[in-house]
């Protein structure tokens, strides 16, 4: 099921929307918002066929990962929707820890012997 289907069943099922929270429905929405920039970002490619952006991009990245000094230098020229698609991302990953999000870290081997449970929001 695609990113927009989940967030369109998240926001008009109300089964779901009060199983859901505020930060569900953000995180959701950002990450669809966020895949729709880097769809945009592909238009933008074209005119880098030379990969030189990539280098740049992934320059800037590297820098960051690493702690080495002077990453903003590597976003003097890129185009703004390349800064926008990276800002988007690493909202996410700041918000991520307070959502649901949190559980890609976790491997649930519980849940494949576990007897079926339903969950509900008090209120």
């Amino acid at each position: 099921m695609g990113g927009a289907m989940l967030l369109h069943r998240r926001i008009f099922n109300p089964r779901v929307r009060a199983s859901s929270s505020t930060m569900d429905t953000l995180i959701l929405g950002l990450i669809v918002f966020q895949a729709f920039l880097g769809m945009v970002t592909i238009i933008f490619s074209l005119g880098h066929m030379d990969g030189e952006m990539m280098i740049t991009l992934s320059s800037w990245a590297q820098a960051i990962v690493f702690f080495g000094g002077g990453a903003a230098q590597y976003m003097d020229g890129v185009s703004w929707i390349y800064k926008l698609h990276i800002f988007f991302g690493l909202t996410i990953i700041l918000l991520f820890p307070f959502s649901r999000l949190v559980h890609v870290w976790s491997i649930p081997l519980g849940y494949i012997t576990r007897r079926y449970q339903l969950v509900r929001k008090k209120g």
